[in-house]
């Protein structure tokens, strides 16, 4: 697997690179104002992980040994669980700004380049104490407090990372398989599947390409499709055209590819359309047409939940 940063892209003009990421920096300085109920949403997804495992499995949640894929520059899920108590770690390839520093900030440029080091400097000094803050408030309602534990913060690839047998009861990932290589993706799931223990499952949910979204352009991002609002490129426009490219890797998968990894090395316990019907009211009849090789649920849902098991094969 690429050891390069996933949440960089490959934007071919530096005008490209300025607007996407300027159209990025607009929509977080807007979210701020709702900062407080986004991170409280987030926080309650942490709830249907618990109702997810303890129906599945038939295992109190708050014993388990969870681990998460791919916990982002913004590791919001992984703090939240930790401070609430739970026994649980994750691993992405860039290293977390936990607490900001010129320091961490220069580690962050040696190791990621200039790019990503533009988008952590802006993030560390504009956003991380605010949504911080946000989340403290949030699970003080819910009797905890911020727990910061860095030792949790795995950095490495999780397809090479050494993970003992049968460790760990849940695995989740939000938002990060359509980032890392199709050609990674089976030693991703060997090792993942080898790490659960004969009771455990997975959570992956992946932002499928096909969906309006999926070519993680900011001006077509889920929230943004009620705006009404000047776009300079079109629905589907990654489908379509392709004028235009976000600033991230992207592995271009559809719904059918990632079931048939998933199908390799799990059982496959439930499909999920998270996002179902999302940018139906940009999909005219000439649009349809013109995208007539894909299937209308996979263009109207943007992220799906594939809840996994250990293969009867390997508890054996």
């Amino acid at each position: 697997m690429n050891k390069t940063s996933n949440s960089v892209g490959h934007i071919g003009s530096a005008f490209d690179w300025g607007w996407e990421n300027l159209q990025f920096l607009r929509m977080r300085l807007q979210g701020l104002q709702s900062k407080e109920a986004d991170v409280a949403r987030l926080v309650a997804e942490l709830d249907d992980y618990r109702s997810i495992f303890e129906t599945t499995t038939g295992l109190p949640f708050h014993q388990a040994s969870i681990f998460e894929v791919g916990y982002g520059a913004r590791p919001l899920r992984l703090l939240a669980l930790i401070s609430m108590g739970l026994n649980a770690r994750g691993i992405d390839l860039d290293a977390p700004m936990l607490r900001v520093s010129v320091s961490a900030l220069l580690r962050v440029l040696r190791a990621n380049g200039w790019q990503r080091f533009i988008k952590s400097t802006a993030r560390a000094l504009i956003f991380d104490s605010h949504e911080r803050q946000a989340l403290n408030r949030v699970l003080v309602r819910r009797g905890a407090r911020l727990r910061v534990q860095a030792a949790r913060f795995l950095v490495g690839d999780v397809a090479d990372v050494s993970l003992p047998s049968a460790s760990i009861d849940f695995v989740y990932s939000e938002d990060v398989f359509e980032h890392i290589p199709r050609e990674a993706l089976d030693g991703v799931c060997a090792n993942l599947a080898q790490a659960l223990t004969p009771q455990g499952m997975a959570v992956i949910s992946p932002a499928v390409f096909t969906g309006i979204s999926g070519g993680h352009l900011v001006e077509w991002y889920p929230h943004t499709l009620k705006a009404d609002r000047d776009r300079r490129s079109d629905p589907w426009e990654h489908l379509r055209q392709r004028r235009f490219t976000a600033d991230c890797f992207l592995n271009e998968m559809r719904l059918h590819d990632y079931q048939r990894l998933f199908e390799r090395h799990f059982t496959v316990v439930a499909v999920h359309n998270l996002q179902a019907g999302h940018g139906r009211s940009f999909l005219t009849e000439d649009v349809r047409e013109e995208l007539a090789d894909y299937g209308v649920d996979e263009l109207l849902g943007d992220k799906w939940r594939f809840v996994l098991r250990k293969k009867p094969e390997e508890l054996t």
